[in-house]
């Protein structure tokens, strides 16, 4: 039911051994300027897609960007593996400070003490229900391991966002799922609030 972080089930055994293979970089400070370096092009590069379709976020068009190379293999394994090499060292050691920050300066909890009532929770719960229920068998038909399907698709497209994914992530200790967490979030939130522009009036 869970891949420990792994999302796919069915991964290619001929593509790990062709990493497997490669050695990857010693963790030094230009390894680590690489990785750096290499994830502040692609931000910029979702800014820029951001100006031409305002409707998704840059940081999903820096995901979608990313994935997009690397299907088409025009990203060196060593600059993968770089990149790869600053997120743990940033989930690691930093991880912690960064939630504390969160929770002290951005997350206001008074309209959520405000809107809570009955009807309130049934619907928090009614929500989270479906959405862990419906992504992770979705996911298991597509390859995925239901439960990081059901974290991903499911809790970080219910919850507040950015902010949220990496509160969610965090205590799900499923850091790596970051990116499948930012594209569930910027493109998965933006077609709920589009769909529910469309169908909600329908219903009055």
């Amino acid at each position: 039911m869970t891949g420990n972080g792994t999302m796919l089930r069915l991964a290619s055994s001929a593509a790990g051994q062709k990493n497997a293979s490669q050695p990857g970089p010693v963790a030094d400070l230009a390894v680590f300027s690489a990785g750096i370096a290499t994830v502040g092009v692609f931000f910029v590069l979702g800014k820029l897609a951001q100006n031409f379709v305002p409707g998704i976020h840059a940081y999903a068009w820096m995901v979608l960007l990313m994935v997009l190379l690397k299907g088409i293999g025009l990203v060196p394994i060593y600059l993968e593996k770089s990149c790869g090499l600053w997120f743990q060292f940033f989930a690691k050691n930093l991880t912690t400070v960064l939630l504390a920050g969160l929770g002290i300066g951005l997350i206001s909890l008074q309209p959520v003490v405000d809107a809570l009532t009955p009807v309130y929770i049934l619907l928090v719960v009614a929500s989270l229900l479906g959405a862990i229920i419906g992504s992770g068998l979705v996911g298991w038909f597509m390859g995925f391991y239901p439960i990081e399907a059901a974290i991903t698709s499911g809790l970080c497209l219910t919850n507040m966002g950015g902010v949220s994914d990496v509160i969610t992530l965090s205590a799900c200790k499923r850091m790596g799922l970051m990116p499948f967490a930012s594209v569930a979030s910027r493109l998965g939130g933006a077609l709920i609030l589009l769909l529910g522009g469309i169908l909600l009036p329908l219903l009055d």
